[in-house]
């Protein structure tokens, strides 16, 4: 439980929330987390503690989207991805939730774990020269999302939306900065070698599902593949174009020339700028080298 996320603005209810779990599940444990990296550490040591009856463990993460990224990371890192995660949204995003139609209301999402169903769900993974191996449920950016993250983190404009209950919009809102700040950079990728190459890349994301940011749009609902992972590119075309993409991206009608969409098992992509990286919200930085493919982690999800 991450009773931070979104700004702490469901800290009071959280007693009632666990109240909630509680009458539903037995012998259950609660884990506060404190900063970044916490609920990986938490997962792996129930992972450890009950090595001799794993299949009895089940892990429901009160939190945002960072914090459920941090427990799938733990479990994938100990081949655990069979134990089950429930999941209760409380953060800005809340990209994994809207994509696997968990209700976005914390009393809805708690009530649908009572009837939910254990589904394996493609996650992403990438490994790099420069970095560890990484798992990401959402999606894996270079360029300009990458820099609307940073700058949505790092702005107070976030927190006041996030009371105002309206944190979804605190990515749309950062594009207007990102977009005069954004510059284009080389990028090489492909799916056996690194067969495409670009001057003007201003855009690479790597997602398992259609949504970025708080709901932006990425891949329409018919090229919606959930058992291959997507990459999205927007290269750097004259302002008015770049706009124009953009806007069409935060309005979900991805396609526009200057949007390309790519899909398979497995990806190699290479960039020797010093751009912004994020990986589900966490910052990072190039250049990078990597290969991405995609693994399961079984998901408490609700019935379609």
């Amino acid at each position: 439980m991450n009773k931070d996320a979104g700004n702490a603005r469901l800290v009071k209810q959280m007693p009632r929330l666990v109240a909630l779990i509680a009458a539903n599940f037995t012998q259950h444990h609660v884990h506060q987390t404190h900063q970044p990296g916490d609920a990986n550490l938490v997962a792996k040591q129930l992972v450890r503690d009950y090595r001799e009856h794993l299949a009895d463990l089940q892990l429901i993460v009160v939190g945002g989207d960072g914090t459920l990224h941090d427990v799938v990371n733990g479990l994938q890192e100990m081949g655990r991805g069979q134990v089950p995660i429930g999941y209760i949204p409380t953060g800005t995003g809340n990209d994994f939730a809207r994509a696997n139609h968990i209700p976005l209301n914390y009393q809805e999402a708690a009530a649908s774990l009572t009837s939910a169903v254990q589904r394996d769900v493609h996650v992403g993974r990438v490994t790099a020269k420069e970095f560890d191996t990484k798992y990401f449920i959402n999606n894996f950016g270079i360029g300009i999302d990458a820099l609307v993250v940073y700058a949505t983190n790092h702005s107070r404009l976030k927190n006041v939306l996030n009371r105002l209950k309206l944190g979804s919009l605190s990515y749309p809102m950062h594009f207007a900065t990102a977009l005069v700040h954004q510059q284009a950079f080389t990028a090489s990728w492909g799916q056996k070698k690194l067969d495409h190459h670009d001057d003007r890349a201003y855009l690479c994301v790597f997602t398992n599902h259609p949504f970025l940011g708080g709901g932006v749009r990425l891949i329409m609902p018919a090229d919606d593949d959930r058992n291959a992972l997507h990459l999205v590119i927007v290269r750097k075309e004259k302002w008015q174009l770049i706009a124009q993409a953009l806007v069409a991206l935060i309005k979900k009608k991805p396609k526009l020339p200057q949007i390309h969409h790519y899909e398979g098992a497995e990806f190699h992509f290479e960039t020797e700028a010093g751009e912004h990286i994020q990986v589900d919200g966490e910052e990072l930085q190039g250049p990078l080298h990597a290969t991405f493919t995609q693994v399961t982690q079984r998901f408490l999800l609700p019935k379609n």
